[in-house]
């Protein structure tokens, strides 16, 4: 039996009048995706509404959220296993378990205190905890702001999934599909892809790209993302791997925020057979990707949106288990992407791809049918609807909502 309410028709009439921020927008920085989908919202919205953006475990506990991204980032890095069990135990529990509550509590006063400050017309939530906070405060007769909640994975994890939560915005129709069968109403669900910004929504030119960056023109790149953090393992096995091919080629490696692992990639790459260009956290990656041949990545969700939206092939390297392994799983279901579990693996995919470009271009196609590279503007537009504020030209996003249809 389904623990949704019934429909959410008398919202508009009970709706707090609109003050500074209409539109309130709640992330978190655990790695940077569920941040970098906020963000492209927040972007698409191009002011209107006047949106506010806030690291909502930042606000709600400092100290733990602190500790919490150190044991997040040293167990996906160090103990991938122990966390993918987390990941499946916490997944299967119900609604209304002792750690959901408990989860479902984090900062429920401080919430409460901001929605009545900020009073805004729409909350979007891109990470689970505060979309479970949400619900708990409209269950008790707390807060009546309409909530919409984003998923960022290929999949979905239950606390994603709230009784009070009045529009999801997911990545595919497989996706929504794992939805309904939690019980959510199909009204309440929107395939809009996951929020990129809009750099993603056309690819560059890689020729002009190669000459800003000074990428050599005449050899293909291979594109090895590690993560924010550097989360993917053994990213320098990699590049030696790539660089003894036998192909030639030329590799763009982005450590993330990882400055141990960028030194350690400096000092090696130049006794590397062929060229290699090594950066930090980087914000052009969109330009990266609008040049290179191939990603090798571990399989964050928003990371490989942005490579389906630019149609660009994968190679998933390593998959973290739990959300990411489900990633990987419908990118190479759909033919977009290929897993390669360890380093000899990787050489002997990447080497049959590079030597076969008609292979490379199939799953060019399979991105490219999958990328939904104006999945920010159709979110935004869905939210400014329930908002009750004007979309502005050019949005031409699903039609779902509280009273609405599925897209």
């Amino acid at each position: 039996m389904s623990t949704f309410p019934a429909g959410r028709g008398s919202l508009a009439a009970v709706r707090p009048p609109r003050q500074r921020h209409d539109i309130l927008i709640l992330s978190a920085r655990y790695g940077e995706g569920h941040w970098q989908a906020a963000a492209a919202v927040r972007e698409a919205l191009g002011g209107a509404g006047n949106p506010l953006m806030l690291d909502y475990i930042e606000m709600a506990n400092p100290a733990l959220n602190r500790t919490a991204r150190r044991v997040y980032i040293a167990s996906i890095k160090h103990f991938p296993r122990g966390y993918g069990w987390f990941y499946r135990k916490t997944s299967a529990l119900p609604p209304y378990s002792r750690f959901n509550n408990l989860v479902n509590g984090l900062g429920r006063e401080r919430l409460a205190d901001l929605i009545a400050d900020v009073q805004p017309a729409v909350v979007v939530s891109t990470f689970p905890v505060q979309a479970g906070v949400l619900s708990e405060l409209r269950r008790a007769g707390r807060a009546r702001v309409p909530a919409v909640t984003v998923i960022t994975d290929n999949t979905v994890h239950s606390q994603w999934v709230h009784p009070y939560t009045d529009l999801y915005c997911v990545s595919s129709e497989e996706v929504a599909d794992l939805l309904l069968r939690r019980g959510v109403p199909p009204s309440r669900v929107a395939v809009t892809g996951i929020p990129l910004r809009g750099a993603f929504a056309r690819r560059g030119d890689g020729a002009e790209i190669r000459r800003r960056y000074r990428f050599d023109p005449s050899l293909p790149i291979a594109l090895v993302m590690s993560g924010a953090f550097g989360a993917l393992g053994g990213v320098l096995e990699a590049c030696r791997t790539l660089t003894h091919l036998g192909t030639p080629l030329q590799l763009v490696v982005v450590a993330g925020k990882d400055k141990q692992l960028l030194a350690r990639l400096q000092r090696v790459g130049g006794h590397l057979p062929f060229p290699v260009h090594t950066f930090g956290y980087v914000e052009q990656i969109a330009d990266f990707m609008s040049a290179a041949s191939l990603l090798v990545t571990k399989a964050g969700g928003v990371t490989t949106a942005e490579a389906l939206a630019l149609g660009l092939p994968m190679v998933i390297y390593r998959a973290i288990p739990g959300q990411e392994e489900a990633n990987a799983a419908y990118l190479c279901r759909h033919g977009a992407a290929i897993s390669a579990r360890h380093h000899g693996e990787l050489g002997e995919v990447c080497r049959g791809l590079l030597a076969t470009p008609a292979r490379l271009d199939a799953m060019r196609l399979a991105a490219a049918r999958l990328g939904r590279p104006h999945a920010s503007r159709d979110v935004a537009a869905m939210v400014l609807r329930m908002a009750g504020e004007p979309e502005g030209p050019g949005s031409h996003g699903p039609r779902a909502g509280p009273a609405g249809a599925r897209a």
